[in-house]
Parts: C-alpha cells; structure tokens; sequence
C-alpha cells in the first residue's frame, strides 16, 4: 500500500492546503529575490553620494547581486537534488536575510558588496529551488496552477522594485530598502517550516542523482529544448522592450517620468492577471494551445506597437498595446514553464528549474545587449527604433515556432501518480 492510501480522508485535506501554503512559500521567496535584483536602483545615488563614490563604480552594488546568480544557477541545480527540501528552503532564505541585514548595516563600501554578493549567491539558490518544488508539491493536474503563480511574482517583483524602493526612500535612508528584507525572509521561512516537512525532489532510495548529467539529457530532448528556446525568446523580448521603449517614452512621446512609470507596468500588469488564468485554463485543457494563443498575442502586439512607436500617440493608445504584449507572454510563459516541468520526471525538476532559471536569465541580458550592439552601425534615433522593433518582432515569430512545434510528452504514468510525495512525504 503506498503512503497516498494509507492517508485518512482528513489527513489527505491538510496536505492538501499544505500543499498551495508550500506554493505561497515559495512564491514569496521568488518575489523576495526578484524585488532585490531592482530595488535599488533609486537608491543608487544615495549610496554612491553617502560613501563618496563615482556613478560607476556605484554600479557594482547591481552587478554583485546578479553575477553570484548567473553564475551558480546551473550548480543549485545539482545541489537541490542532493539535500532535503525543507532544510535547503530555510537556509537559502535565511541566508539572504543575513546577506540584507549586511547590507543594511553595512558601514564601508566593500562592507555593501560582501552582502550583496551573499544576497546572490542565496537568490540563485531560492530561484532554482522555488520553480521545482512549486512544480513538485501539486499534482500533476494542477501543475499548471501552480506555474501561473510562481511565474507571476517574479516579473512582478522585478518590476515593483522601484516603486517600493522609491516609498522607502521618501521617508528612511537607503539601508531600509535592504533591511525591510527582514521580516519577509522571516515570515517566508515560517510559512515553508509549516509547509515543506518532509518534502523531497528524489526518492530516499534511489539517492542523489547528477544534477549536470540530468541537464544534459534533458537538452537532447526536443520537446524540452524547443520549448526552452521559446522561453528564451520571450524573456530575450522583454528585455529587450525594457531597454528600448523608454527611449521611445523620453525622446519621442516625450512624457513625464511618472507618466512614463505607468506604462512600463502595463506589460507586468498583463503577465500577472493573465499569468494566474492560464494556469488554471492549462490544468483544464492542456498547455500548447495557450502557449500558441500566447505567442500569437505577443506577435500581434509587438506589430501594432510597431506602428506607433516612432510617432507621438497618446498614453491610452500605447496602453493598450502593452497590455496586449504583456498578456501575451503570461500567457504563453506559464503554460510553457508547465510544459518545461512535465518533459522528465519529479527527478529532473531541478534540472529544468535551473535551465529555466539560466535561460531568463541570458534572456534578460542578450536583449539590451543586441540592441545596444545593433545601435552602434544605426545612424539616428527613429532607424534605430524601427530596427529595434523589428528584432523584436523577429524574436515573437521564432517564439510561435518554437511552440508549434512542442509536443507534450508527458512522463511515465508510475511516475507521474506519485509525483506528490515520496514515502512520508506530503501529498
């Protein structure tokens, strides 16, 4: 008799709210690493005025966050399959508390960066982690649900960064944006000590597996690479916007910042309130055809931004645009991440959360670093926008390819009936 049947019809309720408590966890922790990656920037002059420091040089306090990230998301990868979940969660997030808690009190410069880089190297951790766990913990048929979720905070803490740390800075010093850190890490590792008990992403006896090893077989399958690309292609566009439209904003439609603030967070807008729906849309009927509406809306999108965005239009006009380009990749983002987590077994989740993570990752730098590049050939302003969109564009038809051509395979039905719990774990 396996440990699903031996659960009493009450036992099998709690576990069952435990399990979306574990997802809530998790989705707290992703927003709390992605808040981070972003937080700062308003505060930037303020550090570099208060420890007398050059514009440039300030930079390092962005760069010794996200460097520590790029480069151990593929170890975490292989680190998660190799310890118990709930152990792994509390010092990843417990970790980058104290890693906030140096910056917050930091009171030298290089002081700042070793926090910085703490906060790094344990948001490589909480991100890999997060996505295969909250793949883990739900049943297969509510994968989707859960996917919809995770993907949702996190462009939505990239993107709420500024915002939060622009209120703090109105009424604290810049040490707050580090330090209201604190309590988050503290109620999220409460919520994953009263959820993730005796969660595993690996069977006790089958013991650890190669992390590496798991990646490189899952990059020669089709169905998980194809849909990978996709995922690159579409965090390559959204980078790529973020980097392009302001320029638009400032010296085209020549809006007010705050203006200007507003409608950069109509794409944000649109993945989180769309991102949720086809979560629950891909448990209900399955996600290729959401990834392929998605990527449809997302070409639609750019091509109608396309016809304004190198002429003055008012802030409804490219409102609405946005909004259809940011609902596109919600919902062709979560279905996909869904796809992504069904190709292999619970055993590879790590191995996909941490591609995944390495993909968004790339995604977010290549495109403004393709822009920029592009740009230095391009003689004025309005070629260069055109060109710009035009990448872009090229970009959201590689993505409705890659995800044509994805076909769902989903994993063994032996694994996937146990997918929820390995023996006395939670359901």
């Amino acid at each position: 008799m396996n440990t699903i049947q031996r659960l009493s019809p009450g036992e099998r309720e709690i576990h069952h709210e435990r399990r979306w408590l574990a997802v809530a966890a998790i989705g707290l922790s992703i927003f709390l690493s992605a808040l981070d990656g972003t937080i700062v920037a308003l505060a930037l002059p303020t550090i570099a005025h208060h420890f007398q420091l050059s514009d440039s040089l300030a930079s390092a306090v962005t760069l010794s966050y996200t460097i520590p990230i790029l480069l151990l998301i593929l170890p975490c990868g292989d680190i998660i399959n190799r310890f118990r979940t709930l152990p792994l969660f509390l010092i990843a997030v417990l970790g980058f508390g104290v890693g906030s808690s140096i910056c917050g009190l930091a009171t030298s410069f290089p002081f700042l960066l070793v926090g910085r880089v703490i906060q790094g190297c344990f948001a490589a951790l909480i991100a890999t982690q997060g996505i295969a766990v909250a793949a883990a913990v739900v049943a297969p048929h509510e994968r989707g649900r859960a996917m919809g979720i995770v993907g949702s905070l996190a462009p939505l803490g990239g993107v709420a960064g500024p915002g939060i740390g622009g209120v703090l800075l109105a009424h604290w010093s810049w040490s707050v944006v580090f330090l209201v850190n604190i309590p988050i890490c503290l109620l999220t590792a409460l919520l994953g000590l009263l959820s993730l008990r005796n969660v595993s992403l690996v069977k006790q006896r089958s013991g650890p597996a190669n992390g590496f090893r798991q990646m490189g077989a899952l990059l020669r399958r089709s169905s998980f690479s194809l849909g990978l690309l996709g995922f690159l292609c579409s965090v390559t566009i959204a980078g790529s916007l973020y980097y392009l439209f302001p320029f638009d904003l400032s010296n085209v439609q020549h809006f007010t910042p705050s203006t200007a603030g507003l409608l950069l967070l109509c794409m944000p807008l649109g993945m989180g309130i769309v991102g949720l729906l086809g979560g629950f849309l891909t448990d209900r009927y399955g996600a290729r055809p959401f990834t392929l509406a998605g990527s449809g809306l997302l070409l639609a999108g750019l091509i109608l931004l396309s016809l304004v965005l190198t002429s003055p239009t008012s802030v409804f006009d490219l409102a609405w645009r946005l909004l259809l380009i940011g609902t596109g990749m919600g919902l062709f983002n979560g279905p996909n991440q869904t796809l992504l987590m069904s190709v292999g077994t619970r055993e590879t989740m790590g191995a996909t959360s941490a591609l995944s993570n390495l993909s968004s990752r790339i995604g977010s730098v290549f495109g403004p670093l393709l822009l920029s590049v592009l740009w230095v050939f391009l003689p004025g302003s309005a070629l260069q926008m055109r060109i710009g969109i035009l990448v872009v564009t090229a970009l959201a038809v590689l993505t409705m390819l890659f995800a044509w051509f994805v076909r769902p395979t989903p994993p063994p039905a032996s694994v996937e009936t146990r997918s929820a719990l390995v023996p006395g774990g939670m359901l």
